[in-house]
């Protein structure tokens, strides 16, 4: 039912009503109809084989019902205007094109020569100016077969069948960037060998593809072998070198005729998270702009977008900027509308900037309603998901209801949560990715061993602290700032200011 939901996602009511005129491909009040309105509204598998058939979704009645409807979805594709007025020219161009490309298929199939050739030449020009070149390629050969043998016109076939061999070049360097990324990132991911060996595979793939960089300028080309000189550098954490495969990308993709947005948007979302390990704030502003520009407002990722850009300014001590990009993404119209995680970990970002107001890091909030009412315990229950969390972000609410028990001396509350976290840090954090959350809860941990006494605390956290330090924010990855919020360096000058000289 899987393939059925997402055609009906695709083909939406509003879609379906401009060719309902045509009677295609399916009367309202039929079962096909029924069974689309159910989907359309979410309902569950075994409800809509009992409502269309008063069988079950495994009889088979409704298998074949089931079959005949995705048939005729997939034949209304050809009917519906895909492209979105959101969607930039070459977004716009993939559909028409595609759509192009299979009817003149279609028509040299039927031998309907005339407008399949017509409608070749047609699509051929526009696949190469927006790149598409595996159509262009398909088209070209199309093409010079039929002035070849067909229509015997020796100039055409000749221009064609020169077209044909350039592109036969340059699409069997895209496949070789596509080919060598893809298996860099299923190696990485899977990580059946040493890092190391992994990334020196990866370094003469892409030394192997540097003769077709530097002759074909192709879209595919240069997305998939950028993609993979940025994945090598950021997998050894050398993000100077990352951020300028970026700027590289970015100068390549910008100079091109029309909108490249897929890959500017990924070039510019990874310099964000370079410049977040990096720790540059004041060079951002230009480049965040350009990259929001090209993200459609209130989609997920511009969200990520702005998440990111939050955590940076965090890191970098911008806190008032982190403040309006955190006002400006939760007042969106589309917040509510997001996946639940993502709303849960805007609810993480909220908890730590209440604690920056708590201890008067945060001048503009000081009229926001949301802080001056803010409440730990509601917190807690706003965030069920990330709670279940064992290594990733689920760290960063345990520091957080630390840190506001402190700056709210509830010390009694502290002092009740010492077991759980000190099990918790030792079963699930002491790994080589999350050393420095395991570090610093230890840290925080010495607070009600030692009766929040400012010296005895410094004295006693040392340790956990210097080793700690020994593992930089850098090892821990781009994904570091999912636990690490704020720097464990300036969360823990913030909560030593916090403590007297008193035993409590």
């Amino acid at each position: 039912m899987q393939v059925l939901r997402e055609l009906v996602q695709i083909i939406t009511r509003i879609k379906l009503r401009s060719i309902r005129r045509l009677g295609f491909p399916f009367n309202q009040d039929t079962q096909l109809g029924e069974m689309y309105e159910l989907l359309a509204d979410q309902v569950e598998d075994e409800e809509v084989a009992r409502a269309i058939t008063d069988q079950s979704s495994k009889s088979g009645t409704f298998r074949r019902l089931k079959s005949d409807l995705i048939d005729r979805l997939i034949a209304s594709l050809f009917l519906v205007d895909l492209s979105l007025p959101s969607y930039n020219n070459r977004q716009q161009a993939y559909y028409i094109i595609h759509k192009n490309w299979a009817a003149s298929k279609i028509l040299f199939g039927k031998n309907a020569r005339m407008a399949a050739v017509e409608l070749a030449e047609q699509t051929l020009r526009q696949a190469l100016r927006y790149e598409f070149n595996d159509l262009a390629f398909d088209l070209s050969r199309n093409l010079k077969l039929h002035f070849g043998t067909v229509a015997g016109n020796h100039n055409k076939y000749k221009e064609y069948a020169k077209e044909c061999t350039r592109l036969q070049k340059v699409l069997q360097a895209e496949i070789m960037a596509e080919d060598n990324y893809t298996r860099f990132i299923s190696e990485f991911v899977r990580k059946k060998a040493d890092t190391a060996i992994i990334l020196e595979e990866a370094k003469k793939a892409h030394l192997s593809l540097l003769p077709y960089i530097e002759q074909y300028d192709s879209y595919t080309l240069h997305l998939y072998s950028g993609l993979l000189e940025m994945g090598i550098h950021t997998a050894a954490s050398s993000y100077e070198v990352a951020d300028s495969v970026c700027d590289k990308l970015i100068a390549f993709f910008e100079d091109k005729e029309y909108e490249a947005s897929v890959p500017l948007q990924i070039a510019y979302y990874q310099k964000l998270l370079c410049s977040f390990q990096l720790g540059k704030f004041a060079q951002t502003t230009d480049f965040v702009i350009r990259g929001l520009e090209l993200l459609q407002e209130g989609s997920y990722n511009w969200f990520k977008f702005q998440e990111t850009y939050l955590v940076l300014a965090l890191h970098t001590r911008q806190f008032n900027t982190a403040y309006e990009v955190f006002c400006r993404a939760t007042g969106h119209a589309r917040f509510k509308a997001q996946q639940e995680e993502i709303q849960e970990y805007w609810r993480i970002l909220e908890a730590y900037l209440y604690f920056l107001f708590e201890i008067g890091e945060l001048e503009n909030a000081a009229t926001d309603k949301r802080f001056t009412k803010f409440r730990i315990g509601r917190f807690l229950n706003q965030i069920p998901i990330f709670s279940q969390d064992k290594r990733g972000v689920n760290v960063s609410i345990l520091i957080i209801q630390i840190l506001l028990l402190i700056s709210q001396k509830r010390y009694h509350d502290t002092f009740v949560k010492v077991d759980a976290v000190e099990q918790y840090s030792r079963r699930h954090l002491f790994t080589k990715d999350t050393l420095r959350s395991f570090y610093f809860l230890k840290a925080l941990l010495e607070l009600p061993k030692n009766s929040f006494h400012k010296v005895a605390v410094q004295r006693k956290a040392a340790k956990h602290l210097e080793k700690m330090r020994a593992h930089p924010l850098e090892e821990a990855g781009q994904t570091s700032f999912l636990t690490e919020i704020i720097p464990f360096e300036l969360l823990w000058e913030y909560i030593t200011g916090l403590l007297d000289n008193d035993f409590h």
